[in-house]
């Protein structure tokens, strides 16, 4: 992505003054504009005179641009405002870089960068030319920031209980009109490079053409935030497939009482019908009123998993391509992005977020697999309930 299109230099009018001086005072004391590209010590020799008149054209990304960003700007560059990238530097400064060991490389240098890395399509090439660093160093960086993200934030993504799980079932039968329901499922593919780090390689490989992907399966609560992630398994899987692997799925299957208390999850029809995840009725156009009115409230309730989701994809780009070869490294970035997203960047829009294009195969619904149902007894008798209890307006609260 060129600079000139997604940043803007300051404009008298569009920083308050406090906020901008404060601003550019933390990018000093941290550091920012002392990183240099790591080159030999008999290459220092020979530029030190040639360099000395193109000093002011060759400044970092950090000390010529950084401070010179509009609030907006600075957000859509980083996806997180200057306050927030300052507590996160704060929160994460106690913490073990293996990075800090790089002359001039501070946290804010570390945290800058992998956010700038995680929201942008910019080759890690381009991204080491852009901060004046090693393209090794850009990677090694991410996925450091990525382990410790995940390692100490990782109760930002967290099953719903007790008066959470209350409040999503309460958000869903006001906004959807749903009873019964504490999260919806949903799921997109993130492409990666061919893993190097898993037995078969190969399964990890789309069946459409010769890219490899993994699933990001994901749960969300009534207000579109992050529930369960996973992304760990292959994209060339089925969802049914992918779901019975992860945790909650198998909580659904053995635990259910322990895990949902009665309630319930909405997925779409690629999951399995049953008592604890309903799917909407299959239609072949001969559906009744009331099955029809509770579909649309079922896609309803999955507009909310497929905003966020959506959103996700379009504040971290990254995740449209991650040029990654380890499943490992590819998952931690997921999740990574999965916590920020929670933590800083507000999800009332997420439904409203730009549209992207499906990268996942279609997928049969589960009913029509060789191995596939209808649906447990105790599902399809749940739905049908819960169809013929709707009534024809949803009631306002």
């Amino acid at each position: 992505m060129a600079l000139e299109s997604c940043i803007a230099f300051l404009l008298a009018d569009e920083l308050d003054a406090e906020e901008y001086t404060h601003f550019q005072t933390s990018l000093k004391t941290q550091g920012i504009g002392s990183i240099h590209p790591h080159r030999n010590e008999d290459d220092d020799e020979d530029d030190d005179n040639e360099d000395d008149e193109d000093d002011e054209g060759k400044k970092s990304y950090f000390s010529a641009t950084v401070p010179s960003l509009s609030v907006l700007d600075f957000q859509k560059c980083f996806q997180l405002t200057q306050p927030q990238v300052e507590e996160l530097v704060n929160l994460l400064s106690p913490c073990d870089w293996a990075t800090r060991k790089f002359d001039g490389w501070t946290v804010t240098h570390a945290v800058l960068a992998s956010l700038w890395t995680l929201s942008t399509l910019e080759s890690y090439s381009g991204v080491a030319a852009r901060f004046r660093t090693s393209e090794s160093l850009v990677r090694f960086q991410l996925n450091d920031f990525c382990c410790l993200i995940t390692k100490n934030f990782s109760d930002q993504i967290r099953w719903p209980k007790w008066k959470e799980a209350e409040a999503s079932v309460s958000g869903f039968l006001t906004d959807v009109g749903l009873p019964g329901t504490v999260c919806v499922l949903g799921s997109c593919s993130v492409p990666i490079d061919r893993p190097a780090d898993v037995p078969d390689p190969e399964v990890y490989r789309n069946s459409c053409g010769n890219t490899y992907s993994v699933t990001l399966l994901a749960f969300c609560n009534h207000q579109g935030c992050f529930t369960f992630v996973s992304a760990e398994y292959p994209g060339s899987w089925h969802n049914s497939r992918v779901l019975l692997e992860t945790e909650i799925g198998k909580a659904i299957r053995e635990d259910p009482l322990n895990l949902l208390h009665g309630k319930h999850v909405i997925g779409d029809v690629t999951f399995p019908l049953s008592e604890h995840l309903l799917t909407p009725f299959p239609d072949y156009g001969m559906l009744g009123e009331k099955k029809l009115r509770y579909n649309l409230r079922v896609q309803a309730a999955l507009h909310v998993v497929r905003g966020s989701l959506n959103s996700l994809r379009s504040r971290f780009q990254r995740l449209r391509c991650l040029q990654m070869s380890s499943v490992g490294q590819s998952a931690l970035a997921v999740r990574t992005c999965c916590i920020l997203y929670n933590m800083y960047v507000e999800t009332d829009n997420a439904t409203s977020a730009q549209s992207l294009e499906e990268q996942a195969e279609v997928q049969l619904p589960f009913h029509e697999l060789p191995h596939g149902h209808s649906g447990s007894l105790g599902g399809i008798s749940k739905r049908q309930d819960i169809a013929a209890s709707l009534g024809r307006k949803t009631k306002k609260r």
